[in-house]
């Protein structure tokens, strides 16, 4: 089988300024950045010892990233009782996802303009106010505003850090590091609960958004002190003058219009009402919108659609955004089981989930470090995805008197599936791309791997919520009931039933929750693994991780190190001098 890329096959390795976009190569400006934007491209290859340092301050800023995205679902049903505002305490959790996701794709393009280190601070800036002041904040509303100011700040930090790590490690060591990251990804997003439970029962839930101010602090140090600043070439508002200014305020808007009522749906409206349908119509409508600026009238286009021509890398594209919507699955839906069906706590239920994180943390780092030695990340997409597959098609099984050795073995499964594939995507993009393009489509991948996330936990609500309403109304339970229940069945026994409608509701909820509606939830989860297996085995191809500068980069790299030592040592041989002169005038 071949394609305009060329035969699919683990051993055939391209170069990306080798492959043909239209059939026309691709072409730079001269400088290693986009033809006619005056962009250029900011690699800056560190040494072992500097790099030690940077990548410390980058893991930090990535934990609190993630540490905040779920870290405050356990802490709910407390805000909405000490604020009296639990009709809208999810929204701390909804504003924190909407302005992260949607912001996404333009730091990519901020950090061409003014530099990584520039915008990176700024993120880390940002999200450290937002969460000083989500601790202070006095009411339901003050804490939903400080969220998504937070949630600018984190979706700045997720892109810009895997940017800046494109930029520092050379494509064919990124594998290892990315490996990193997705241990740092994975440990975050899956201990928040955990954290998030034991300071709301522990502390004061105040501690779930003061812990981030620390550690971002600490990481806010490293990146300012550490992290070369390599100089932009260009007018930075000439720039922004060439700014697609129309394609950013047409993507934030699309990507609220659709955030906001998937959010909504089978919760606060059904998927059939206006509020829900109009907003979700304009959003696609205004997609549309996008691209047609995008190609048209973007000087500088937000995202360069040009990429996508390039097979392999719509395809990485497409699996990211597939691999976002599954991963969030399993993290919901796994400890609502818990808690629903065998009555754990919400602490517990993060415990009971550690089979899937540990083994996907192992395998993350281990194929990252796989892939820099063997140059060749296809096989470890297939084997993932193909894992993955095999894991959702087993917790299509799962009932209510399922073992609790036959879920470790399906999670440690899942994780050694999916560990495989959360970051080597992103390689398997940036292997096929010129070094200019590597931040514009970071953060086009990194929205649309959240965009998938939000996307999953909506539609997996849906096919629940609608298998269960229909069980608990045959029961005669009010509408308004069954409304309660859906949105919250971990509380099924501390609402104000009799006996017999409590074990009711237990029971209808328990055996149709795991045998039908998670059932139907896996089984949709199968069904995309699959095609995500299938598109790899047909599609990816192995391109070479060697770049042919990468000798010059590295060279660079360590010029700026010694040069910055013999700064340091100039100035303090110039401070001696100053103090001896003093001395030697008081003498």
């Amino acid at each position: 089988m071949s394609d305009k890329l060329g035969p699919i096959s683990p051993l055939t390795l391209t170069k990306p300024e080798d492959v043909e976009k239209g059939g026309e190569p691709q072409k730079g400006d001269g400088t290693g950045g986009e033809k006619g934007t005056g962009l250029t491209a900011q690699t800056n290859l560190l040494p072992m010892r500097q790099l030690l340092v940077v990548f410390s301050g980058l893991s930090v800023a990535m934990l609190c990233s993630m540490l905040d995205q779920t870290i405050v679902s356990t802490a709910l049903p407390t805000l909405g009782a000490v604020f009296h505002d639990a009709d809208i305490a999810s929204w701390t959790g909804t504003a924190y996802m909407l302005t992260s996701t949607a912001c996404q794709p333009l730091y990519g393009r901020l950090s061409d303009i003014f530099g990584r280190k520039t915008v990176l601070v700024f993120a880390l800036a940002v999200f450290l106010i937002g969460s000083v002041l989500c601790g202070v904040s006095r009411s339901m509303t003050m804490l939903i505003v400080t969220r998504a100011v937070a949630g600018i700040g984190g979706g700045g930090i997720l892109t810009t850090v895997t940017i800046v790590v494109s930029d520092v490690v050379s494509l064919k060591e990124r594998g290892k590091y990315q490996g990193i990251i997705g241990v740092v990804v994975s440990a975050g997003t899956a201990i928040g609960p955990i954290v998030g439970g034991v300071f709301t029962e522990k502390v004061s839930w105040r501690w779930c958004f003061f812990i981030t101010v620390p550690l971002s602090a600490v990481a806010l140090i490293i990146v300012a002190f550490a992290l070369p600043f390599k100089k932009v070439d260009g007018d930075a508002m000439e720039k922004i003058k060439k700014m697609d200014g129309w394609g950013c305020l047409i993507s934030f808007v699309a990507s609220i219009a659709i955030l906001l009522p998937i959010s909504w749906a089978g919760t606060m409206y059904s998927w059939s009402s206006a509020a829900v349908l109009v907003p979700l119509i304009l959003g696609i409508a205004l997609i549309g919108v996008f691209i047609v600026v995008e190609v048209k009238v973007a000087r500088i286009p937000l995202i360069p659609l040009h990429m996508f021509r390039n097979t392999h890398v719509s395809i990485c594209i497409l699996t990211s955004f597939l691999t976002g919507f599954t991963t969030f699955v399993n993290l919901y839906y796994l400890p609502q089981f818990y808690q629903v069906v065998q009555n754990d706590s919400a602490l517990r239920s993060g415990i009971m989930i550690l089979p899937l994180v540990i083994s996907q943390i192992v395998t993350s780092f281990s194929s990252g470090f796989l892939v820099s030695k063997f140059e060749c990340y296809r096989i470890n997409l297939i084997v993932g995805y193909g894992l993955w597959t095999i894991a959702s098609g087993l917790f299509t099984t799962v009932t209510i008197s399922t073992p609790a050795w036959k879920l470790v073995i399906f999670q440690l499964l899942t994780g050694l599936g999916s560990g495989q594939t959360l970051q080597i995507t992103l390689v398997a993009i940036q292997a096929a791309l010129k070094r200019s393009e590597m931040a514009v489509i970071t953060g086009a991948r990194n929205y649309l791997r959240m965009m998938g996330s939000t996307l999953a936990i909506a539609a997996s609500s849906a096919i629940v919520g609608n298998i269960v309403r229909s069980k608990l109304s045959a029961l005669d339970f009010s509408s308004s009931l069954v409304s309660e229940i859906i949105a919250d069945p971990t509380k099924i026994r501390s609402m104000a039933l009799s006996a017999t409608q409590e074990t009711s509701a237990l029971e209808a909820y328990g055996k149709y929750h795991t045998s039908k509606g998670v059932q139907v939830t896996y089984q949709m989860m199968t069904g995309l693994a699959g095609v995500q297996f299938l598109l790899c085995l047909i599609f990816v191809k192995d391109y070479s991780l060697e770049r042919d500068d990468d000798a010059k980069e590295k060279a660079a790299g360590k010029a700026w190190v010694e040069q910055r030592r013999r700064k340091q040592e100039a100035k303090k041989g110039g401070e001696g001098v100053v103090v001896r002169e003093e001395v030697e005038q008081k003498v």
